[in-house]
């Protein structure tokens, strides 16, 4: 008879809008405790759920104070603090441009402010109000805590070992190593490459199957929170770091600034993957991770 530990089970389940994969030496209700972190932190952080968070700050926050679940003010403080390091391209608050070009549904328009990150308020006991009428959407740093919640989940359960995966969005824990391949840039179906991760979260960021056309001219869902404008390259940017959420956010830094990214990716102890349009990689930042688990490409 196996023993609990030599047991893996796995499953898969739409949430996050995307698929949401959990692998682990457990018990299927060892996994049903992940699940249950990353619908709590769906249930709360959704765009297009009116009864969320996120939704009732869009309705609310301009006009008064809204107190928020204590997840929801940990992730937004998070949000602030990579846009104050970044110097704003990092900024929750473009999802005015997303509904504009119909990446995201239109709440209302009496809602899409010209509000930016810095009209976000964060004052004691959760409670959250906006300077200006805004628009928030917590969108990849959200999943990217939802993983790291479904981590906990399993550690907090005993389980040693296991994969969390939201669709790009994922972490790793235990003694053994994985491989995860990442899209080629130009031809998403195409693996570029593979990382091998130890003990490390792992968020990738691409235009891929996202580019469509505005006014006759190409934008995308990554933007820069300085201008507003998308990014038009096709090219990949991985980071791989201890939190998932952390890995999410620093993916859209790294898009924009590229290079001169390396000094924030070093303050997380971050590494970062660029894969170009060709399908050349490169790992252009260095920093205190084990080189062990950097890419190996064929």
């Amino acid at each position: 008879m196996k023993s609990r530990s030599s047991i893996e089970i796995r499953r898969c389940r739409p949430l996050l809008g995307t698929f949401v994969d959990i692998a682990c030496q457990g018990s299927p209700s060892d996994i049903g405790c992940a699940f249950a972190a990353i619908e709590k932190v769906h249930r709360l952080m959704s765009f297009h759920d009116p009864t969320s968070d996120v939704a009732r700050m869009n309705r609310n926050a301009a006009r008064r104070s809204v107190k928020v679940h204590p997840w929801t003010w940990g992730v937004l403080k998070c949000a602030q603090e990579f846009s104050r390091k970044s110097d704003g391209v990092f900024d929750i608050t473009m999802a005015r441009q997303l509904v504009k070009w119909d990446y995201l549904p239109r709440p209302n328009k009496r809602f899409c402010g010209d509000g930016n990150w810095r009209d976000i308020v964060l004052d004691d006991k959760y409670v959250v109000r906006f300077r200006r009428p805004l628009v928030v959407d917590l969108g990849g740093i959200a999943k990217g805590y939802a993983v790291d919640r479904a981590v906990e989940a399993l550690k907090d359960n005993g389980i040693t070992a296991g994969i969390v995966n939201a669709g790009g969005d994922l972490r790793i824990f235990g003694s053994v190593s994985h491989l995860v391949y990442v899209r080629h840039p130009a031809e998403p179906a195409r693996v570029a490459g593979a990382v091998r991760l130890r003990e490390r979260a792992m968020a990738t960021s691409g235009i891929y199957f996202g580019r469509r056309k505005f006014r006759g001219k190409h934008v995308g869902p990554l933007l820069d929170g300085r201008t507003s404008r998308s990014a038009r390259e096709l090219i990949s940017v991985s980071v791989a770091a201890a939190e998932c959420m952390v890995a999410d956010a620093l993916t859209k830094i790294v898009f924009t600034l590229r290079e001169t990214a390396a000094g924030l990716l070093a303050q997380y102890h971050a590494d970062a993957l660029l894969v170009e349009r060709d399908g050349t990689p490169s790992w252009i930042f260095h920093s205190l991770c084990d080189t062990r688990d950097r890419t190996q490409f064929a």
